[in-house]
């Protein structure tokens, strides 16, 4: 029996809010488990399914829960760290026996805080001391599954300890904020984690593949993929790594490779004329590299869905689903549907509001 669904809700986040397991890191671009059920049910998807954008690894656990093999890449580490910790196996008792060990510790940070100032204002001095010295007592753990484990619960308590709201696609700094004490959040969150684990049933006991690379450059060698489901960066004018910019610089050592990765850099040259804002032909020349590595690696009848919108722009609007579609076609994919899942409002720098699509483009090979 097909799933029922609301397209709408479902290419959003929200759902995953409150779904044990999905719930681990918030990643507010990403879709709900529901769409990647309804779409492997719908178009009866077996094999292996690849998400090339992976991000906090919605399509990757879901994936598993079914039964399925996937793999999965993304160009931030955060991405990819949320995506492995999300779909890995755990012995709970060797997770338990390194957590009766931390809280016994008393976590002390002794040294000298050398973060960049923007970074440090968005802290409690005492807090961001007590955030470093968990961080440090982590990355002494010698098993990776279990120090990772842990290293994400820290860094999804950050945002509840830090003066600063995530607002749309910025990080805003608020000194009345109400913080809470790292400790207690961070101790809730491991707690809740490790009762989901608990509470766990999986099908499929081989763990997705997941790893930090580019979709443009990423070489997919022979025929072996069945699906792609996945959501590029949307075409829009957002740098979404300033939302996570204090997660990144407190537990990366910055982003050296921008999460949207290639909408629009300023060095790019358009090689031919056309209507479309530069950082529009940026965006599908650079999408067009991602269609070629995806087709070079999929099956005969292998099925790709994207999820993405279109985008506003001082002179136009351009719905991305149709700019794609051309593409792919153009690579050599069969381009079997667009389904529209909903409007989005977006506005041009003259503060005039239009909309857009959200759809989800299906390819065959």
């Amino acid at each position: 029996m097909q799933t029922e669904i609301n397209l709408s809700e479902a290419v959003t986040f929200v759902p995953n809010k409150h779904l044990p397991i999905y719930n681990w890191f918030y990643y507010k671009e990403g879709y709900a488990k529901d769409l990647i059920v309804w779409l492997i049910e719908k178009y009866k998807i077996q094999g292996i399914v690849l998400d090339p954008f992976c991000g906090s690894g919605t399509t990757l656990l879901a994936c598993k829960e079914l039964g399925l093999d996937s793999l999965g890449y993304d160009v931030s580490p955060l991405a990819v760290l949320a995506s492995k910790v999300k779909t890995r196996n755990y012995d709970l008792n060797e997770l338990y026996t390194e957590w009766n060990a931390l809280k016994k510790e008393k976590i002390e940070f002794t040294g000298n805080i050398s973060k960049e100032r923007w970074l440090r204002r968005l802290f409690i001095r005492s807090e961001l001391e007590k955030i470093i010295g968990f961080h440090e007592r982590i990355l002494k753990i010698k098993n990776e599954k279990i120090q990772d484990f842990f290293r994400l619960a820290l860094i999804s308590s950050v945002d509840q300890c830090m003066l600063a709201e995530k607002r749309g696609g910025s990080l805003r700094l608020n000194k009345h904020k109400y913080v809470k004490p790292i400790q207690r959040v961070f101790e809730k969150k491991v707690q809740s984690m490790l009762n989901d684990l608990e509470k766990q049933k999986i099908k499929f006991e081989l763990e997705p593949r997941v790893f930090e690379s580019d979709a443009r450059t990423q070489k997919l060698e022979g025929e072996f993929i069945d699906a792609v489901i996945t959501s590029p960066p949307y075409l829009n004018k957002i740098e979404y790594t300033t939302v996570y910019k204090a997660e990144l610089g407190l537990f990366f050592k910055g982003q050296e490779t921008r999460l949207r990765a290639f909408v629009g850099e300023e060095k790019f040259k358009a090689e031919t004329e056309s209507e479309l804002p530069l950082v529009a032909q940026a965006y599908f020349k650079d999408m067009k590299k991602v269609l070629e590595q995806i087709f070079e690696g999929m099956k005969p009848k292998g099925k790709a869905f994207f999820v993405l919108a279109g985008g506003c722009f001082p002179s136009c609007t351009i719905e991305a689903d149709e700019r794609l579609a051309e593409i792919g076609a153009e690579i050599g994919f069969k381009v079997l549907e667009i389904i529209e899942c909903r409007k989005i409002d977006c506005y041009r720098h003259s503060g005039e509001k239009a909309t857009v699509r959200e759809s989800i483009v299906l390819f065959e090979k």
